[in-house]
């Protein structure tokens, strides 16, 4: 009776089996879609995210080149102005040597100065053709210049003074000629020189 009772329950369950195998093959292909649906969709999903994810560290490393970029400029602006105040002293004395006008009248007005202090009489102070005027001055000068003469008269070791003075002063002067000789409207024995020199300015 029991081996009937096995008999029966193994036949029951091998005829079974082929229903058994075919639900479960159902549920793991149901599985296989939604797993297959997931990641379809969730690529959609995801891909403007990884996108947005990539753009924003482009953007990040971009702006982080700008950023250092940046601080490397304010450090040079920095030790710039640094240097800019160590000199900013010096600037008066840079500018009277080497004006931006050609200040003609100024030049002069100081050449009478100095003659005043070395004693010496000024007959003549001429100036000639400012180079700036001239059409044919190239383009890739950095400064210009024009011409003056001196005339005066005064003892030997007032006109030594006033050329000392002349050559020291702030603004830049060259002296091309200079001649001296017994002044014929004088008869205390003063010297009369002639001056011919160039003055600089900086247009």
């Amino acid at each position: 009776m029991q081996d009937n009772s096995k008999n029966i329950t193994k036949n029951n369950f091998l005829l079974a089996l082929p229903y058994l195998k075919q639900e479960r093959s159902q549920k793991f292909f149901g599985i296989v879609l939604t797993l297959c649906a997931l990641a379809f969709f969730g690529l959609f999903a995801i891909k403007p995210t990884i996108s947005t994810v990539l753009k924003l560290q482009k953007e990040l490393s971009d702006n982080q080149f700008v950023l250092n970029q940046l601080q490397t400029k304010i450090k040079n602006l920095t030790g710039l102005k640094k240097q800019y105040a160590d000199l900013e002293s010096d600037l008066p004395f840079v500018i009277n040597a080497i004006t931006t006008q050609p200040d003609v009248s100024i030049l002069f007005a100081q050449i009478q100065s100095i003659g005043q202090q070395s004693n010496i009489a000024i007959k003549e102070l001429q100036s000639f053709e400012v180079e700036v005027l001239r059409n044919n001055s190239s383009a890739s000068k950095n400064y210009y210049s024009y011409s003056f003469t001196i005339v005066g008269v005064g003892s030997f070791e007032n006109i030594s003074k006033f050329l000392q003075i002349l050559t020291n002063m702030e603004r830049i002067v060259n002296i091309d000629t200079f001649s001296i000789d017994n002044a014929v409207s004088q008869n205390d024995g003063s010297l009369e020189f002639n001056i011919k020199g160039l003055a600089f300015f900086k247009k």
